[in-house]
């Protein structure tokens, strides 16, 4: 085998890999959709089911970061929001249902919108202060306050009232929690692409 053919089987072994982790990302950002037609309470928070998918969003994407680099994990985010909004659309229409086109857009934007800032800010990271935890949660963090805000401003057609905001920072609280387990678990410092162009 020469060099050139086993460099090829490398790459398209590596692009393989970066769609798996993609349409993962993908089929993580479809159940957020899923698990946000069922509610539950809290207090007097009315809440759904897709904080405890949402913050997993971010760590699948930071995963690809490392793996790939920042060019494959913004392909990836933006190939998955256009899958979400397909599937959002297969199914509407499948149900007989008209699509709410309000919400949609809300939970589009907040979406790209929050990935992009956490991809922004977690690259920087990687590359300038070692991956340090505290860091990459406060990036979590951030991400997810924008992220909430924006597709419940949607959803509330811009309305702000108490219930919005009790539900607002419930759950940010509980997708805070989860996301400590994730930075844990998030133990990686070494971003492979740069590493491999470095050797070259």
């Amino acid at each position: 085998m020469t060099k050139g053919s086993s460099r090829k089987k490398v790459v398209k072994e590596e692009e393989v890999s970066s769609w798996v982790y993609i349409l993962l990302l993908t089929a993580i950002a479809i159940l957020g959709w899923v698990l946000g037609n069922f509610d539950f309470n809290i207090g007097k928070a009315s809440l759904t089911l897709a904080i405890f998918a949402y913050p997993f969003r971010y760590f699948v994407a930071n995963i690809i970061t490392k793996k790939y680099g920042y060019k494959e994990t913004m392909n990836g985010i933006s190939y998955s929001a256009c899958l979400m909004l397909l599937f959002i659309i297969v199914a509407s229409l499948l149900g007989e249902h008209n699509i709410d086109y309000i919400p949609v857009t809300g939970e589009i934007f907040g979406y790209l919108a929050s990935q992009m800032i956490n991809l922004t800010v977690y690259y920087y990271l990687l590359r300038n202060a070692d991956g340090n935890k505290f860091a990459v949660f406060a990036t979590y963090i951030f991400a997810m306050l924008i992220d909430n805000l924006v597709c419940m401003l949607f959803i509330s057609r811009m309305t702000m009232v108490d219930a919005f905001w009790r539900t607002y920072f419930a759950t940010i609280l509980i997708e805070a929690i989860i996301s400590i387990v994730l930075v844990i678990l998030d133990d990686k410092k070494v971003i492979a692409v740069d590493t491999k162009k470095k050797r070259k």
